[in-house]
C-alpha cells in the first residue's frame, strides 16, 4: 500500500492539520502572547496563532523551553514554525474550539516571514444577540465589535486581596443592540483614559473576550492573558463596521455613578443645544477657566505649516519617528522606530491630525485641531486612504476632501485646556461636530434670546491678563459671556 506525506518544506494551513501526524509547517501571525503559571505544569508561555485564511491555533511554550524562546518569540510578529507536537486542548476556557493545540519542541524552528498578509479574514466575530440569548459555548473566547456608548467609573475591587481596576462600559452593534462589557485591570485603564480623550464614536475590537452570565443577564469581560482590546483600530473590516452603524447622532457618554443603562447616552442636538455652554469665538481665547463648550464657525483655512496627518505605530497607535528616506530602497517597507514598542517597526498607519483656522461674528480666530477619530468621521475617510491617494505625487499636497472645508459651518465642541490658558498658540481640540443644517439654524435661532454679561474673572498675572483680554490695571474692562434671559428677543451688550 502506498502512502503519501507532505513535504517537510510544505506550508500547512492550520483548518487542514490532521492530529495524528507531527510533520507540519505552518505560516502564522503571533496575535497574542502572555506568560502564565499552573500549577501542575509550571511557568509557560502561551500563543493564539492565526494564518493567512484567518484559522486560529493556540500554543504553549514549556518551562523547560521558556529560555530558548523567550526572546525569539513576540506579539504582533509573522513567523513560520516547525516541527511541533500536537497535544489535547481542553480546560475551563480557550482560545478556540479545536481539541487540540501545538506544543513547542525543544527543536521547534520559529523564523520570521516577510510575505504576511497585513489583514486576514474575521471568523471569530459573534452578534450581540447570540451572546445575549446565552447560545454560544462560554468555554470558548469569541471576537467582539462595537461602538462605546457608555462609560461608567473606574472601581477597585478585591480579588484575593489585591484591588484590581474594573470598568464597565457598553457597546452597541450596527442594529443598535446593546450589550454590557466588564474590563479589568490595565484594560480597564486604557479605555477610560483614551475615551474620555476621544469622546466620539470610539469603535472598539475585543479579541478573545469571554462570555459570562451574571444575574441572568450575558455579558463579555476580558479574560486575562488572552485578550486583546483595541480602540479604533485600522482596517477594511473596522471601517465596514463604522460606516454601518446608525446615523441617529448616538454619542459617548461618561457616567459617574456605576449605573449603566440603555437610553442614557446623550443625543447630538442635546450636546450642542442643551447639555453644554455656547461660546463665540472670542469668549473661547479670552477663557481663563478650563471646560468645554460648543461654538458655531467658519472655516477659514486648513493649516499648512504642519502635515494634515501623523504616521503611528499600528500595534500602540502611538507616532513613530522616521529613519532616513533611502530605508526602504531594497523593497521591502520604509522602517520606523517605536518609542512606546522601544523597536524598529515597518507596521505602520496613517492618522489625522487635521488644524483648521476657524472665526465667527466676533472676527476672532482660532485653531481647532482634529485628530483621527473626528478626522474619519468628518471626512469620511481614513487619513490612510487621502495618504495613499496624493501620495505618488507628494505627501504634501493637500487632498480635495480637505481643502472643500474652507468656507463651511460648523457646530463644534471643543474642549479649553491648560495649554490654551497659557498659550494662545495652543489649538483646541475638537471633541464633537454636526454640519446638520437644521442643527446649526436651531442653534443660531437661540442665540437670538441670549445676552452678553461679563465673564467671572481669575486672578492672573498682569502680563497675561492683557495678552488674554482679561483685567488689568491698562484693561478693566472685562471679556463678555452670553446668558439667557427668557423673552429676550435683542441682543443687547451690558459692561460693569
Amino acid at each position: 500500500m502506498s502512502s503519501s506525506r507532505k513535504s517537510k518544506n510544505s506550508l500547512t494551513f492550520i483548518d487542514d492539520i490532521n492530529p495524528i501526524h507531527d510533520q507540519y509547517k505552518i505560516k502564522v501571525l503571533i496575535l497574542r502572547l502572555w506568560k502564565a503559571y499552573q500549577k501542575d505544569a509550571g511557568n509557560t508561555i502561551e500563543m493564539v496563532l492565526v494564518d493567512e485564511k484567518g484559522s486560529r491555533i493556540h500554543a504553549t511554550v514549556e518551562d523547560k523551553n521558556i529560555k530558548k524562546f523567550d526572546g525569539v518569540l513576540k506579539e504582533g510578529d509573522a513567523v513560520t514554525l516547525n516541527p511541533f507536537k500536537l497535544i489535547k486542548y481542553s480546560g475551563d476556557y480557550k482560545s478556540n474550539s479545536l481539541s487540540f493545540k501545538i506544543l513547542f519542541y525543544r527543536t521547534t524552528q520559529v523564523k520570521p516571514c516577510d510575505d504576511f498578509p497585513k489583514e486576514v479574514p474575521e471568523k471569530y466575530f459573534v452578534e450581540f444577540g447570540d451572546v445575549l440569548n446565552g447560545s454560544l459555548d462560554t468555554r470558548v473566547f469569541v471576537d467582539v465589535i462595537g461602538q462605546i456608548v457608555n462609560v461608567g467609573p473606574i472601581e477597585d475591587i478585591k480579588i484575593r486581596g489585591k484591588s484590581t481596576p474594573k470598568l464597565d462600559v457598553e457597546l452597541r452593534d450596527r442594529g443598535n443592540v446593546r450589550l454590557m462589557c466588564t474590563l479589568w485591570a490595565d484594560f480597564a485603564k486604557q479605555v477610560k483614559v483614551y475615551t474620555e480623550a476621544n469622546p466620539a464614536a470610539v469603535v472598539c475590537v475585543i479579541r478573545c473576550a469571554q462570555v459570562k452570565e451574571w444575574k441572568g443577564n450575558w455579558t463579555i469581560s476580558n479574560a486575562m492573558g488572552a485578550t486583546r482590546v483595541l480602540l479604533d483600530p485600522p482596517g477594511v473590516f473596522v471601517d465596514g463596521f463604522r460606516s454601518g452603524l446608525p446615523t441617529d447622532g448616538v454619542v459617548l457618554t461618561n457616567h459617574d455613578n456605576s449605573e449603566l443603562f440603555a437610553g442614557s447616552t446623550v443625543s447630538i442636538r442635546d450636546q450642542f443645544l442643551v447639555k453644554n455652554h455656547k461660546r463665540t469665538v472670542r469668549d473661547i481665547v479670552e477663557a481663563l477657566e478650563e471646560g468645554m463648550c460648543v461654538t458655531m464657525v467658519t472655516v477659514g483655512s486648513v493649516e499648512r505649516t504642519s502635515k494634515w496627518y501623523y504616521v503611528s505605530c499600528k500595534m500602540c497607535n502611538k507616532s513613530v519617528e522616521p529613519y532616513p528616506e533611502n530605508s526602504g530602497d531594497d523593497g521591502k517597507p520604509p522602517l520606523y522606530y517605536c518609542g512606546v514598542c522601544d523597536k524598529d517597526v515597518s507596521a505602520v498607519v496613517f492618522r489625522y491630525r487635521l488644524v483648521l483656522e476657524v472665526s465667527d461674528a466676533t472676527n476672532y480666530k482660532a485653531r481647532f485641531l482634529l485628530f483621527d477619530a473626528m478626522g474619519s468621521t468628518l471626512l469620511r475617510r481614513t487619513a490612510q486612504e487621502l495618504y495613499n491617494a496624493v501620495s505618488e505625487n507628494d505627501p504634501s499636497i493637500l487632498p480635495s476632501e480637505i481643502g472643500a472645508l474652507v468656507g463651511k459651518r460648523f457646530l463644534f465642541k471643543v474642549s479649553i485646556g491648560g495649554d490654551n490658558l497659557k498659550s494662545d498658540r495652543s489649538h483646541y481640540v475638537v471633541q464633537l461636530f454636526s454640519d446638520d443644517d437644521e442643527l446649526i439654524k436651531d442653534y443660531s435661532d437661540g442665540l437670538a434670546s441670549e445676552v452678553l454679561v461679563p465673564l467671572p474673572v481669575t486672578p492672573i498675572t498682569k502680563e497675561a491678563s492683557v495678552r488674554r483680554g482679561g483685567v488689568s490695571a491698562e484693561n478693566t474692562k472685562p471679556p463678555a459671556k452670553k446668558i439667557k434671559i427668557e423673552d429676550k428677543k435683542q441682543e443687547s451688550f451690558v459692561t460693569s
